[in-house]
């Protein structure tokens, strides 16, 4: 059996890139496979497309120690033991799986696989994706499964910003097609770092994956109804969210937000829904995760009609959209609940500017960028869709206000005291009461 010393990770994107890295660090000759040769370009020069604590120092200690180098050509995948996939998938508009991307993979690099090779599937999958694309696979190499073909699903768990970190010391699930992959799949990513945990076969691994998120999403689901309710009523929802969870270790409530968004937690709640099959329809109703994914998103809407009452009409309105990443104090924007405020906002006849530390001063989404509160001046109104720390930090001295024409901040994180703004501000929100 080949050892894994070679090893080719499928996607240099905010997944497969510190995979890649990580593995570099051990010693490993790394492969990185992207389609994108600009991407590549980057990486051979040691520069990092995008941000995340404690990779770029060791890109470069990676790439000029000769451990990594990233290509758009499939041909070398054949001088690696091991192939990971990080590549994404997506959802079509209508909430369902789309998994073209990784059945297209399967095609391209079954012929280059060579014999006793490892595939590991760290891409987001339907239950049962993993073993379609195992058969997939040895039919078009040649291979036979479990013995010169080994596959397995090994969910990733890290959060952007804490990569490098959270894959030395996460726990790693792993589940293979059988029993040899499982701990041929186990053997390898045990190098990482962590706890591995074996599971039974690889559905059970890609269900790991979409409870995680699914319950998270179901909790942030929670508290936006409870935000809603509490608005209803004249009531802080965080404070009546704080009181409850005070000294009280049955509760555990996340605090309310304007959005939930990003790559995960947007897709994968509709992923599980999916593996449901005709169970949904049976009973009559759909799961909590996917009612809690709905409740967030209605949070968005709900915050535009909330500042259109309070602006009497959004229509030449000047507004300021402060955050378009998906979360705070990191540069990704992908399925970011403040891209679509702004281009809500945008549609419905407001001028719209950007207030995005985390993104270059310039345009950005057809909208002027700014780094301060220097977009502030002749606004209308301001709506803070996540704590970036820059605005965390301005909340405590918030400066720019009284350059406003209309002084309305919608607080969408209950970052804002009112107490300290100046007087003559409007200050409304999610989950504040009305």
């Amino acid at each position: 059996m080949r050892s894994a010393d070679s090893v080719c990770v499928i996607g240099a994107g905010r997944i497969g890139l510190p995979i890649s890295v990580s593995l570099a660090q051990k010693g490993m000759s790394v492969r990185v496979l992207d389609i994108d040769e600009n991407r590549c370009s980057m990486i051979n020069n040691a520069e990092s497309p995008f941000f995340e604590e404690g990779m770029q120092k060791a890109l470069e200690i990676a790439v000029k120690g000769g451990f990594l180098e990233a290509n758009s050509d499939p041909s070398f995948i054949s001088e690696c033991d091991v192939v990971i996939s990080a590549i994404g998938t997506g959802i079509s508009e209508d909430g369902e799986p789309d998994v073209k991307s990784v059945n297209n993979l399967a095609k391209m690099i079954c012929n280059h696989l060579q014999s006793e090779a490892l595939f590991i599937l760290k891409t987001t999958l339907p239950i049962g994706s993993t073993k379609k694309i195992a058969n997939v696979l040895a039919e078009r190499s040649g291979l036979v499964l479990e013995e010169s073909l080994f596959v397995a699903f090994s969910p990733e768990r890290i959060v952007e910003g804490k990569a490098m970190e959270e894959l030395r010391s996460l726990p790693k699930i792993v589940g293979g097609v059988g029993s040899k992959s499982t701990e041929r799949a186990s053997e390898f990513m045990s190098k990482f770092g962590g706890r591995v945990i074996k599971v039974a076969n690889s559905e059970t691994a890609e269900m790991c994956k979409l409870i995680d998120n699914a319950y998270r999403m179901t909790r942030f689901g929670f508290s936006s109804d409870v935000a809603l309710v509490a608005s209803q009523h004249g009531i802080d929802a965080y404070e009546a969210i704080r009181a409850s969870n005070l000294d009280y270790k049955r509760n555990d409530v996340p605090l309310p937000s304007v959005g939930v968004s990003g790559y995960c937690l947007t897709k994968d709640p509709h992923y599980l829904e999916a593996s449901g099959g005709g169970i949904w329809g049976k009973r009559g109703f759909g799961s909590t995760w996917i009612n809690a994914r709905k409740a967030a998103d209605y949070q968005l809407d709900h915050a535009i009609e909330t500042l259109e009452g309070q602006l009497n009409g959004l229509v030449g309105k000047v507004l300021v959209v402060a955050g378009l990443t998906y979360k705070e104090d990191v540069d990704d924007t992908r399925q970011s609940h403040g891209v679509y405020i702004s281009e809500r906002l945008s549609e419905l006849g407001a001028e719209v500017r950007s207030w995005e530390p985390n993104i270059p001063k310039g345009r950005i989404l057809d909208l002027e960028n700014f780094h301060d509160e220097s977009c502030l001046d002749g606004s209308d109104g301001v709506i803070f869709t996540v704590p970036h720390k820059e605005f965390v930090d301005w909340s405590e001295s918030p400066l720019g206000i009284e350059t406003m024409r209309e002084r309305v901040i919608f607080d969408g994180w209950g970052i804002i005291d009112h107490g300290k703004l100046p007087d003559g501000t409007t200050l409304i929100g999610t989950g504040r009461g009305v």
